[in-house]
């Protein structure tokens, strides 16, 4: 099926290596476009009005004891991590489960405009918010949602019925309160029989502390020696805090809370692209269902007062993500609000010794300030296979739960704070402030994510390969053709989404070293396992080609050029990383390849059942066979280069 696919002023100031790569871009405001904005949204019918009314039953003692159970990572030593996102909303069943809404029984009002709406409330009691998971079809156009809280603090809305659902589970904006609002508009002449709509999920915002409503509930909640970025801003600090959100998120109906940094790119083109933690962003998921608060900052030094802050729901596009050095780039699909930095970034080695600052919202607080010391780069071989740059001996404050994906910055010598990773684990405590923590590297990330942040540098015939995944199929499938990439993003072929994870080959073979091969790709037909299988050894093509001429399309000889490994020893050439290819054992036909060696070894050893969230590996031992060449689990098909 892929076959048929086939068919500024700025600049000035970014840094470039000795070879030419820009390595570094300056920070600048960003500039929102002139679109409606939500916040004068209202409802469509009064607040006296008739509604109709779901309730929950009050939430059992388990459901409560998850949020702490989720909420912390400890390693064989005991040693807090801070390598779990902070959860704070646990998924509960729908009020009526799976089925759909009767429309014909919801209380319709009838408007000036000729349409028709209707309230339709959803109890959760002791929440402090509540996100509703929808799933709806919708057969005809401007059917519209409104959303609202108790509180009435904000309504959000209208969206379009068939824009935010798209097949997809669809999970509202956080509502205050543990009664949720949900408005549902028909327009002049559209029948109720144009959309079919049901709330078999919600999650269910809490907290044991019993404070105040969601965002605003972790106020306060940091620890004694955290430190309110307003007590100690600077031009520098206070430019690049406003580049920092923090951010709420659901996956399988759980709920949880991490940092992120706007980040800008070196054409100060004012894409809202977003840096955090893979840890925390994990999938597209994730990713659809985030709303970012911004200006979530003390009013005054220690002041609790709850700040004027903005917040973003409408979630955003997973481009890049690593399991195994950390780091997540995502593209915001509504605009920050205006007044909102991008942040500057340069993307080199950290000199030990060196100055470092973090920008974070531990245990979902007031944003905070952080100051520590370089001490180099080191694995952290507990939960990940990369390198990361390591902060310690901590002068001002600390890092919590929450604080993941905060940003990691050094002080330019123009005086700007430059954003150079973000956390991803570490035990430094207010007891124990000489402890490291753990944070990614943007020098490491750059080569992937050059296409987003460094576009105006040229990387002739490179090129990048994408992951994505069908969940119908449980299926992967990779490409290097950038039509392939834009088709499946934009639905061009339903049901695939990117995973995140992807790794570097080579376009054109005049540009890749001598030895270099060409990956052949086959397709297997419907009938047979609607699937694909990849190979950069001439001989294997060659023999999957006489064997399966009659079930296995061979779409292309030269998918794209990449090294092979040592067919004896498995090695790979220098400047180069293994690439691993694995065959699902049930059926002997669906593949995967990865470059992430967390993701290797979660295939290739798998996880016990009792393993849950985050779900650093859910794959059973066994599913997964390994081919490739050497000694597994190192056994790679391919050898990707490193830059």
């Amino acid at each position: 099926m892929f076959n048929r696919l086939m068919a500024g002023a700025m600049i000035a100031f970014a840094a470039s290596a000795a070879n030419g790569a820009t390595t570094a871009a300056p920070a600048a405001t960003y500039r929102p476009p002139s679109a409606r904005s939500e916040t004068n949204a209202v409802l469509l019918t009064p607040d006296g009005g008739p509604r109709y009314t779901l309730t929950l039953p009050s939430p059992a003692p388990a459901e409560l004891a998850s949020l702490d159970v989720d909420s912390r990572a400890k390693t064989p030593s005991g040693v807090d991590v801070k390598a779990r996102r902070l959860k704070v909303g646990f998924a509960r069943q729908g009020p009526i489960g799976d089925r759909a809404i009767a429309l014909s029984t919801l209380p319709w009002q009838a408007l000036s405009d000729g349409g028709k709406a209707a309230r339709v409330e959803v109890k959760s009691p002791g929440a402090k918010a509540i996100r509703l998971g929808i799933d709806a079809r919708v057969t005809a156009p401007g059917i519209a949602l409104r959303f609202a809280g108790s509180g009435r603090r904000q309504v959000f809305g209208p969206y379009l019925a068939s824009e935010i659902t798209r097949g997809e589970r669809y999970w509202s904006p956080v509502l205050e309160g543990d009664t949720a609002t949900l408005e549902i508009y028909l327009p002049r002449g559209v029948g109720l029989d144009a959309l079919a709509l049901s709330i078999p999920q919600i999650s269910h915002l809490a907290s044991a502390r019993g404070l105040r409503q969601e965002p605003i509930n972790e106020i306060g909640q940091a620890a004694s020696c955290e430190h309110d970025v307003v007590c100690i801003a600077t031009p520098a600090i206070s430019n690049a805090a406003r580049a920092g959100a923090k951010i709420f998120f659901s996956k399988r109906g759980n709920t949880y809370l991490c940092s992120a940094t706007l980040i800008n790119d070196s054409v100060s083109s004012n894409t809202p692209y977003l840096f955090t933690a893979s840890h925390c962003i994990d999938s597209q998921e994730a990713a659809s269902s985030l709303q970012a608060y911004w200006f979530f900052d003390a009013i005054s030094c220690g002041s609790l007062a709850v700040p004027p802050y903005a917040t973003v729901p409408g979630g955003a596009k997973l481009l890049a993500r690593s399991d195994d050095y950390d780091w997540a780039l995502l593209r915001m699909n509504n605009p920050p609000p205006a007044g909102a930095t991008l942040s500057a970034w340069r993307a080199e080695p950290i000199e030990v010794g060196s100055q470092v600052s973090i920008l974070h919202h531990p245990e979902g607080d007031l944003k905070k300030f952080s100051q520590a010391s370089s001490a180099g780069t080191s694995p952290f071989s507990a939960l990940a296979s990369g390198t990361f740059n390591v902060a310690s001996n901590y002068t001002l404050g600390i890092t919590e739960a929450g604080s993941s994906g905060g940003g990691l910055f050094t002080l330019s010598a123009s005086g700007a704070l430059e954003l150079r990773g973000a956390l991803f684990a570490g035990s430094s405590t207010c007891g124990r402030m000489q402890d490291p923590d753990y944070y990614s590297r943007l020098d490491a990330a750059l080569p992937l994510l050059a296409q987003y942040l460094t576009p105006n540098a040229s990387s002739p015939g490179k090129a990048v390969v994408v992951e994505f995944y069908q969940a119908e199929l449980d299926d992967y499938f990779l490409t290097a053709n950038p039509a392939e990439i834009d088709g499946l993003d934009n639905g061009v072929i339903r049901g695939w989404v990117r995973t995140g994870l992807r790794f570097l080959a080579y376009s054109d073979p005049t540009y890749a070293p001598s030895g270099a091969n060409p990956v052949c790709r086959f397709y297997v037909l419907p009938q047979y396992g609607d699937s694909h299988f990849y190979s950069a050894d001439p001989i294997e093509c060659a023999q999957t080609a006489a064997a399966f001429s009659a079930q296995w399309f061979y779409e292309t000889p030269n998918a794209f050029y990449i090294a092979l490994p040592d067919k004896n020893t498995g090695a790979c050439p220098a400047n180069t990383h293994p690439v691993y290819r694995f065959m699902k054992r049930a059926n002997q036909l669906h593949h995967r390849y990865t470059a992430e060696a967390d993701l290797r070894n979660c295939l290739y050893y798998g996880s016990p059942a009792s393993v849950s969230e985050p779900g650093y590996c859910s794959t059973a031992p066994g599913d997964w066979v390994q081919e490739g060449y050497g000694a597994p689990p190192d056994a790679p098909v391919m050898c990707s280069p490193d830059s």
